[in-house]
């Protein structure tokens, strides 16, 4: 799952093109004692449940949530510099958001990956997926015309 699914910063030597991409749209905050305006934080902590734990290995959570692989420094992993309000913050594995590595390095975008295994989890894409967007429309008519009916049907 780690070659689909990963939730640490890549080598810079090995692939420079996705470390960027990673440094630059795959790190979440940094907040908490970092950076106490984001918007995440509440009463001193992250919403999110970041910075997350250390783990040499990927394992099902008791939750139906998976926790990613995410290695210290000490063990493999990496670290990177990013810019925060101005400031220059170093930044681990602890801070990044699931990401697949494949559709990172062709979109070169923020694309959040996660694993659903569970009930739970399927449930909620579920209640995304029906949920609906939100809906624009435009057009241009006479002045003289307007037309309630298909205006109502289109804010439907």
């Amino acid at each position: 799952m780690d070659s689909v699914i990963c939730a640490e910063i890549p080598d810079k030597e090995a692939d420079p093109q996705l470390y960027d991409v990673v440094t630059k749209t795959m790190m979440h905050g940094p907040c908490g004692h970092l950076n106490p305006r984001q918007v995440c934080v509440k009463e001193g902590r992250c919403t999110k449940r970041y910075p997350k734990n250390f783990v040499d290995e990927t394992q099902h959570g008791h939750d139906g949530c998976p926790i990613y692989r995410r290695r210290p420094t000490t063990s493999g992993g990496h670290e990177a510099t990013i810019s925060v309000r101005g400031n220059q913050v170093t930044v681990d594995n602890s801070w990044v958001v699931p990401y697949c590595p494949l559709l990172s390095s062709i979109f070169k975008a923020h694309i959040n990956m996660e694993y659903c295994h569970s009930v739970k989890s399927i449930k909620y894409v579920l209640k995304y997926i029906n949920k609906g967007s939100d809906y624009a429309a435009f057009g241009v008519n006479d002045a003289d015309h307007f037309d309630e009916v298909q205006n109502y049907q289109l804010g439907r």
